[in-house]
């Protein structure tokens, strides 16, 4: 048995297009019980405005899904890192919900996903304990 919560939210797909001289970004997550949420954004084509592209698509995903809460979620910054031996995804974010407003950081190993994936994983990491509390 896990002394962890469960998670609210639950990433499912990222994904990245590029046309031309833009780039539209799609992520879809889930909340058990309710059902998959998408959001989409465009961007530049270099990697910064992808993942740039990528967290406000989450964060677009994540509104929608706490909408009924009256929750938002803000990206305020994206950038790859080298941490340690390892490359990391960190995001910074303002959130609202029931009237609380924080500044929330998140990160994810981007080793082991894709940046794209790692930049959603991210943003979740960030916002998922302050979206999901009662």
């Amino acid at each position: 048995m896990s002394d962890y919560a469960p998670r609210t939210i639950r990433f499912e797909t990222a994904k990245v297009d590029i046309a031309d001289d833009r780039c539209i970004a799609q992520v879809e997550v889930k909340t058990p019980g309710i059902g998959n949420f998408t959001g989409s954004a465009q961007g530049g084509v270099d990697e910064a405005d992808q993942l740039r592209a990528v967290a406000r698509a989450t964060a677009d995903a994540l509104s929608d899904a706490f909408m009924a809460h009256n929750a938002k979620v803000w990206v305020l910054s994206v950038q790859v890192v080298e941490a340690l031996p390892l490359n990391a995804v960190m995001v910074t974010l303002a959130a609202s919900k029931g009237g609380y407003e924080r500044t929330l950081l998140g990160i994810c190993n981007c080793d082991d996903h894709d940046a794209a994936k790692a930049t959603a994983l991210a943003v979740l990491n960030a916002t998922n304990r302050f979206l999901s509390r009662g």
